[in-house]
């Protein structure tokens, strides 16, 4: 069986930088990028993560670039404020849907200024919104049952600087 590294290469690009959006989110940090202590860190977490050497440094160019981009995009910046009432990261719910049990993880939750419930998922590919619907829709459907507040989904491309969103409340 070969083994694809680019696409596990990815994947690791990805959890390295959800890692850092949470603790941006949940510590109210906000990272130099440009910090050298701080690219130190990716870098072991991608080696820790199983990145091989030679793809290290292209690997955390991808985070660097993902965390300058989201610290300058207001949606992003948005996305992270702790400020936000009943906010969460990392969320793991286990309930029933459509009669199936389900376990899931929420990127990033909260409920913003007018009273909506967010849910977020954050994509490192640059896959557009592509079959992402069905999963933040299985979200919608455990956080309906936590509060009586609408919901709003949405997709935020921190690599991109792109942001889709759509009502909750569909199913």
């Amino acid at each position: 069986v070969e083994f694809d590294w680019a696409t596990e290469t990815a994947r690791h690009v990805g959890t390295v930088v959800h890692r850092e959006l949470q603790r941006m989110a949940r510590d109210r940090a906000r990272p130099d990028p440009a910090d050298p202590r701080m690219r130190q860190r990716w870098e072991h977490e991608l080696a820790e993560l199983g990145v091989p050497p030679e793809l290290r440094s292209a690997s955390r160019a991808r985070v660097t670039s993902a965390i300058e981009r989201t610290l300058v995009h207001e949606r992003g910046r948005w996305l992270l404020d702790a400020s936000h009432r009943a906010s969460a990261t990392e969320l793991e719910l286990t309930g029933r849907v459509g009669g199936e049990l389900v376990r899931v993880v929420i990127d990033r939750t909260f409920v913003d200024e007018a009273g909506v419930r967010w849910i977020v998922d954050y994509k490192t590919s640059r896959h557009e919104d592509a079959g992402y619907r069905p999963q933040l829709e299985r979200y919608a459907a455990l956080m309906r049952k936590l509060g009586p507040e609408p919901v709003r989904l949405g997709l935020y491309f921190p690599l991109l600087e792109a942001w889709r969103e759509w009502p909750g409340d569909s199913s």
